[in-house]
């Protein structure tokens, strides 16, 4: 199913949490470049991240808003042929064919799901960006393009308070009698901290509430491979249960990457950059090699880069961790978690990604301000658009702030898109 109008973005079927401030962070970049990649690790939601932006930003593409899935695409052929289909033109099968059927058009184009396509899908985009200069492209995958000029916006997994809520939403929709109580809410939380915040593990978790009480799935978590499954076929074979996420990751990368996963998954929490080298060395890889290797592993989102007590640290989530277990030889493993397991590990702090708004009303002529604001449209560009002095407009932001108990124009771009 897709939206009227022009294009052909895919309908959304459920609320989004969580995300207020990427989607206003998207909307803003796109005002500063035409190449905007949405990238973090499998489940984070990095697909509908990339399509609330593209949706918010629709009016400023006459020409229309143009999607191509990616994920079972294989060659560069089948690329160009799936992106000709979706921008309605199936005889352009090159990219100069692409490029030239967009050239006259303000168009946003979305490239969803292109880890696997990363060469083919670089040298598509820098035809079109070259050779369509009023198109802008979103591309979504786990990690960037090779193309100067793109601007990065990391999606992470959900702050603990979020994740609770999305928990609760998609289990209220297959158990109707559930509700956070004081009896399920410590083992709903524990369940989106042992899943790390990961939105596909977390709604594919409050699936089971089907059959099972929240504070059961919190035991039965322990084995949550066979556990973690789509019980619907609408699902996209990636996002069918939590294993093939994180295979899908692991096909990805390289022997040396796979090797270096494989070692620091005995470290139950965050570690250092030496703590890194150390393992990679010990696991046989080159010492000048491991500090590569480990910059590919974070680029391709499968190592996350965050904060840690005294500088920069690292840590793989725990589904990706459970992956590197299995796939590390009895032996290794255990003289590995010996030497680096409990001893090195350093609680990484979660950001805490909540937000108070509280209920505004705001006028007519302020929701069309703050939609504007949204979309990342100056005071100036704002007036403009709605034939009004900049002092009115000035005015309205004013207000619209103080209504909303807001402090800049980025909280309320972060509050329209909570409130769509």
């Amino acid at each position: 199913m897709v939206e009227r109008g022009r294009g052909n973005l895919p309908a959304e079927f459920t609320s989004m949490i969580g995300r207020a401030a990427e989607v206003a962070e998207g909307l803003r970049a796109l005002t500063r470049t035409r190449l905007l990649t949405v990238t973090g690790p499998g489940g984070v939601g990095k697909s509908r991240v990339g399509v609330r932006i593209a949706r918010h930003a629709r009016r400023r593409f006459p020409g229309g808003i143009w999607y191509a899935e990616l994920s079972a695409v294989t060659g560069e052929p089948a690329l160009t042929a799936r992106v000709a289909a979706a921008i309605g033109r199936p005889q352009a099968r090159t990219a100069e064919g692409i490029a030239a059927a967009l050239r006259e058009r303000r168009a946003l184009v979305v490239l969803d799901t292109c880890e696997h396509l990363a060469g083919p899908v670089a040298r598509l985009v820098a035809v079109m960006l070259r050779r369509a200069p009023e198109v802008k492209i979103v591309v979504t995958g786990r990690q960037p393009l090779d193309l100067a000029g793109q601007r990065l916006l990391y999606v992470r997994p959900l702050a603990e308070a979020d994740a609770v809520t999305l928990f609760a939403e998609r289990a209220a929709a297959v158990d109707p009698d559930f509700s956070l109580s004081v009896g399920t809410r410590a083992a709903v939380a524990e369940i989106c901290r042992r899943l790390d915040g990961l939105p596909l593990a977390i709604e594919l978790a409050a699936a089971c509430l089907r059959s099972l009480t929240a504070p059961e799935l919190r035991e039965r978590l322990r084995d949550r491979w066979p556990l973690l499954a789509a019980g619907t076929t609408s699902a996209l074979p990636r996002q069918r249960d939590l294993r093939a996420m994180v295979e899908w990751s692991h096909a990805l990368c390289g022997a040396e990457q796979r090797v270096l996963w494989a070692a620091l998954s005995v470290v139950d929490g965050g570690f250092e950059r030496q703590t890194a080298e150390a393992i990679g060395v010990e696991a046989g890889l080159p010492r000048v090699r491991v500090g590569a290797v480990l910059g590919d592993l974070v680029a391709s989102s499968v190592v996350l880069r965050e904060p840690m007590p005294g500088g920069a640290g690292y840590r793989l989530l725990q589904p990706y961790r459970q992956v590197g277990l299995e796939l590390l030889e009895a032996r290794a493993r255990t003289r590995l978690t010996a030497r680096y397991g409990a001893a090195t590990a350093t609680p990484v702090p979660r950001p805490d990604g909540g937000r108070e708004t509280g209920d505004v009303v705001l006028s007519p002529r302020e929701l069309q301000v703050a939609e504007l604001i949204t979309e990342g449209l100056t005071n100036l560009e704002i007036a403009g658009r709605l034939v009004i002095s900049k002092r009115t407009v000035d005015a309205h932001v004013r207000n619209i702030l103080a209504k909303g108990h807001l402090t800049s124009r980025t909280h309320v771009a972060a509050w329209m898109v909570s409130h769509d």
